[in-house]
């Protein structure tokens, strides 16, 4: 197994073990034939920290990796970077929350988290979280201002979600098609800004599952139900030299973030 495969089956294999719909829908594709390509993983990361992207980049590269385009997201406080491979069809997407810029209340319960990042070499791309998991009263906190911020203090370095590239599909080869098919399956899918977000004119088309709904022991609050990852399906178009356009929709990877949001809504 090359260094690549064997990253991405570490990677999925930590995914599916808090996801279980990733996995059900997966078999759902494969039960009706279909030749599943994964169009790209995301991660989640603080910035200003031993964790961000500029330290993180160098294990991204040493997989055969490069940089495509940035991308900035102005109201969830977010930067971001997208990596293509020559000889792969996924993508790498990783963003980091700009921390130091939420309220002061928000600050004072990630900056402890900030502080247990000690470890060298960096950590891995799969390391899960590698501080002590918050109290349930902080997560809440967080999860009032910045849903990213509660979300990356409970579950750290991981895949927050795989994505099913729908152009190599046979069967569904439209995303239409493929929403179709999840919602006569019963699986709830993000809403916000429209099940399909994005048009062809933006070259890229995509929709996702909310998270799943998992377990989690908290020192004060015992075990509580919240979001852990999703399942994503893109369809991308030609751009004029005839290829397919490999970067992201900063608008529609705006809503894709809040499938991970409890209860989001239109």
């Amino acid at each position: 197994m090359t260094a690549l495969s064997n990253f991405y089956h570490e990677l999925w294999q930590q995914y599916i073990s808090i996801s279980p719909q990733a996995l059900a829908i997966h078999h759902l594709f494969e039960s009706e034939g279909e030749p599943l390509v994964n169009d790209h993983v995301a991660f989640r990361t603080f910035a200003n920290s031993n964790i961000s992207i500029d330290l993180l980049e160098d294990q991204i590269l040493v997989l055969g990796y490069e940089y495509l385009d940035s991308y900035h997201f102005e109201n969830k406080k977010l930067d971001a970077r997208c990596y293509v491979h020559p000889d792969s069809p996924t993508k790498i997407f990783i963003s980091e929350l700009q921390w130091n810029t939420l309220s002061e209340v928000a600050q004072k319960i990630i900056k402890p988290i900030i502080q247990q990042i000690t470890t060298s070499p960096v950590a891995r791309l799969n390391a899960g979280r590698i501080w002590k998991i918050p109290t349930y009263r902080d997560y809440l906190t967080l999860l009032d201002e910045s849903e990213y911020a509660a979300w990356l203090s409970v579950w750290g370095l991981r895949a927050n979600h795989f994505t099913i590239f729908v152009n190599y599909l046979k069967k569904y080869p439209k995303l239409s098609e493929v929403v179709n098919l999840i919602q006569r399956h019963r699986y709830e899918l993000n809403s916000v800004g429209g099940v399909i977000k994005g048009t062809e004119a933006d070259l890229l088309i995509q929709s996702s599952t909310m998270a799943d709904i998992v377990a989690v022991n908290f020192s004060d609050a015992g075990e509580q139900l919240i979001s852990s990852c999703y399942y994503e399906f893109a369809q991308r178009f030609e751009q004029q030299d005839g290829t397919l356009y490999q970067g992201f929709v900063t608008n529609s990877a705006d809503k894709i973030f809040e499938s991970t949001h409890c209860g989001a809504k239109i």
